[in-house]
């Protein structure tokens, strides 16, 4: 991957991705549905 040729879309694209994924892990751990029994 050529982080060069994205630019500051890429970038913003790659933070808004990660940022999904990180509030979607935070709302799975407050739910408890990462506890194992």
């Amino acid at each position: 991957v050529r982080f060069q040729s994205l630019g500051l879309q890429g970038l913003i694209e790659m933070l808004v991705f990660l940022g999904i994924l990180l509030v979607g892990f935070w709302y799975a751990w407050k739910k408890g549905a990462l506890e194992w029994d």
